[in-house]
């Protein structure tokens, strides 16, 4: 089937891909596999959060989150290092904390796309609801759905190469915001363009 741009639908057309498109995002937030992932870091969190009782305290807060980017520094030199306990507890309880000040902080949501379509690893996106927000927010006006994704597993397994500077805390009283401008001078859809 060939791609068309949501912007060049029909009505009738542009109706169905939205519907498609939500359709994907439910099974994405309710399957089995995110339900199952939840559930194991749940369940690790006390004997995760006992093993790291000088970082804490894990108390969800944003604050949090230096400590959290501390302890992932002191504990791996390298992505691959971190890269390689990726699938066990240490790794996967911490993105799912992160993930989960996020949420609670942000009002984001926990995904995983069942069958996989790049993105392997739950994920956290603002609500679908919230699309409308983000609406052709990009500065190329190229996104249908511009709302931020963002994989906690891979930002805890790159930390150890990132600068202080671009660490957990960079940017994140921005970064689920809408955007109110862009460089394009007749744009309709953000406040302050040019």
């Amino acid at each position: 089937m060939k791609w068309t741009d949501p912007r060049d639908m029909g009505p009738e057309e542009y109706t169905a891909y939205l519907r498609e498109e939500k359709q994907a995002e439910e099974e994405a937030a309710h399957n089995p596999a995110l339900a199952a992932w939840l559930h194991a870091q749940k369940q690790a969190f006390e004997t995760w959060k006992r093993h790291r009782e000088g970082w804490g305290p894990w108390d969800f807060t944003v604050d949090s989150l230096a400590r959290l980017e501390a302890m992932v520094r002191a504990t791996y030199a390298s992505p691959a290092q971190a890269r390689e306990k990726a699938g066990e507890a240490e790794i996967t309880v911490a993105a799912w904390y992160l993930g989960e000040v996020h949420n609670r902080a942000f009002g984001t949501q926990w995904r995983l796309t069942p069958d996989g379509d790049g993105l392997p690893r739950p994920r956290i996106t603002p609500p679908w609801d919230r699309r409308i927000e983000f609406y052709f927010t990009d500065p190329e006006h190229i996104e249908e759905d511009a709302r931020p994704v963002y994989t906690p597993t891979d930002v805890i397994c790159s930390l150890p190469a990132q600068p202080p500077e671009r660490g957990l805390l960079h940017r994140i009283s921005t970064r689920w915001e809408v955007p109110t401008s862009c460089d394009d001078p007749y744009c309709r859809y953000h406040q302050n363009s040019y």
